[in-house]
């Protein structure tokens, strides 16, 4: 056990690997200088694209008013450092995950587009976005407190609202080159324990979102969470992906994501479903 103790810590040291700043994956810390905290997690990216991106909206972010954030919510991530909603205020590390999705649908090469995010939770992924000069939109719930002053760090505008399974969105969204869907927890119903939505379910949504809020040509990316709340089924939804891919979308069966490059409003006839506006109705 020595010896395999040893090699570990051999392997973990090789110069030429890149260390993570949290040795134990990503623990949070919100209070900490962002400068420090941008530049530990800066060097965790290996690409050179990615980099880029990293340090443009990085780079994007007041120092002051940031600060003044921490101070806004130090009692609160003092109190519990590793609370789900103040952990987003470590923006280091979510624009290292954040740059990664953004170099993987082009967000620094693509024409000027116009961007929803649903979920968009701090908008991280809109911030990068908006600093190669797309429009953005961010649709989410009002709380926590902490999404929306995150957001008006950024200067991004949000629609506020949530995905309910058989209700439309606000009209007010309008329709989007690029649909962003990324650790969703909206597919839990909110009044029963906890149950996942269906495939069929998810499906009568996505046919509902690409017919009535997309622009074509269009690009849809899905990242499935892979909680599915508290039923105690932690795992991604993997017909969903299996579905995905037979309708042509790229996907990344490790993290459980779908890039769809539509022409047209997707269509899965293949499963027996219900039209999106006449789910849950009597």
């Amino acid at each position: 056990m020595a010896i395999v103790a040893k090699l570990r810590e051999h392997f973990r040291k090789k110069p030429n690997r890149p260390q993570r700043p949290d040795a134990d994956g990503v623990t949070y810390r919100p209070l900490r200088p962002l400068d420090e905290r941008i530049e530990g997690w800066r060097v965790v990216i290996e690409d050179g694209r990615q980099r880029a991106m990293y340090d443009r909206v990085a780079a994007s972010i007041d120092r002051s008013a940031y600060a003044a954030l921490q101070e806004k919510y130090r009692s609160e991530i003092e109190a519990a450092d590793e609370l789900a909603v103040t952990k987003y205020l470590d923006l280091a590390p979510w624009f290292m995950i954040h740059s990664r999705l953004a170099r993987i649908l082009n967000i620094d090469t693509r024409p000027k587009c116009s961007i929803l995010d649903i979920g968009a939770g701090g908008g991280q992924f809109l911030t990068i976005a908006k600093t190669y000069g797309h429009d953005v939109l961010a649709f989410d719930r009002p709380d926590p407190a902490v999404y929306g002053d995150l957001l008006a760090l950024s200067g991004i505008p949000r629609i506020e609202g949530g995905v309910m399974l058989g209700e439309p969105l606000p009209d007010s969204i309008g329709r989007f080159d690029l649909i962003m869907i990324n650790g969703q927890v909206f597919d839990v119903f909110p009044k029963s324990g906890g149950k996942r939505w269906t495939v069929a379910e998810w499906a009568s949504f996505l046919e509902y979102l690409t017919a009535t809020h997309m622009e074509y040509p269009a690009t849809l990316f899905v990242g499935l969470n892979k909680s599915a709340g508290p039923t105690g089924v932690e795992d991604f939804l993997w017909p969903l992906v299996d579905l995905a891919e037979q309708h042509g979308a790229t996907v990344e069966r490790k993290r459980a994501t779908m890039h769809y490059d539509l022409a047209e409003p997707l269509e899965f006839e293949e499963v027996s479903k219900q039209p999106w506006l006449t789910l849950g109705k009597a």
